[in-house]
C-alpha cells in the first residue's frame, strides 16, 4: 500500500525554508502514530528538517546525487525505487513530501491523510491539488488546540 500523509495550512502551504512552518503538537502525534509500522519516504530537504527523529524509524530518502548519503536513512535514486524497497520489506510505504515527491505520488497512491490546519502561514512549498484524484473520504476528525482547529481527513481514489 502507498500512502500520502500531509499536513497544510491556507493556500496549501507545506514548508517555509526548508521545515514545516508550525510546530503542533498534536499533528507531530498523528503523524508518529499512523506511520509507526512503515516506511517513510521523502526527499532530502524533508529529510533534513526530519533528521534526528529517523533513528527511531525506517526511512528512505530521496536524492538524484549520486554523492549524497545519509546518516539514519536508506537512500534512493527515485520514487518507484523507493516504493519497490517498501514493497519487497512488505511494508506500507509513507510518502512524506515534498512537494515533487507528492506531485509524482499522487497518481499511485492509495490513501492520503491530510491535516488541514485552519490558520495562514508563510509558505514557499505547497501540497500539490490532490481533489480530482482522492474523492472518497474514509474518515474526518476535527481537533481543536490552544492555538489552531485541525481536522485529520483520510481519503482515497
Amino acid at each position: 500500500m502507498i500512502n500520502l500523509i500531509a499536513a497544510c495550512g491556507h493556500n496549501r502551504v507545506i514548508g517555509y525554508k526548508g521545515k514545516l512552518p508550525w510546530n503542533i503538537q498534536e499533528d507531530w502525534n498523528y503523524f508518529l502514530e499512523t506511520t509507526q509500522d512503515g516506511i517513510l519516504i521523502m526527499g532530502r530537504r524533508c529529510y533534513e528538517d526530519f533528521e534526528k527523529f529517523a533513528s527511531n524509524r525506517q526511512v528512505i530518502a530521496l536524492s538524484r546525487n549520486p554523492k549524497h548519503t545519509f546518516a539514519r536513512a536508506r537512500k534512493s535514486g527515485s520514487l518507484n525505487e523507493a516504493i519497490e524497497i517498501c514493497r519487497k520489506k512488505k511494508k506500507i510505504a509513507w510518502i512524506c513530501g515534498g512537494s515533487e515527491i507528492y506531485e509524482e505520488a499522487i497518481p499511485i497512491a492509495d490513501r492520503l491523510y491530510l491535516t488541514l490546519i485552519d490558520a495562514p502561514f508563510e509558505g514557499d512549498v505547497f501540497f500539490p491539488p490532490w481533489e480530482d484524484t482522492f474523492r472518497h473520504e474514509l474518515s474526518s476528525k476535527e481537533v481543536h488546540t490552544a492555538q489552531y482547529d485541525l481536522t485529520f481527513r483520510v481519503l482515497e481514489k
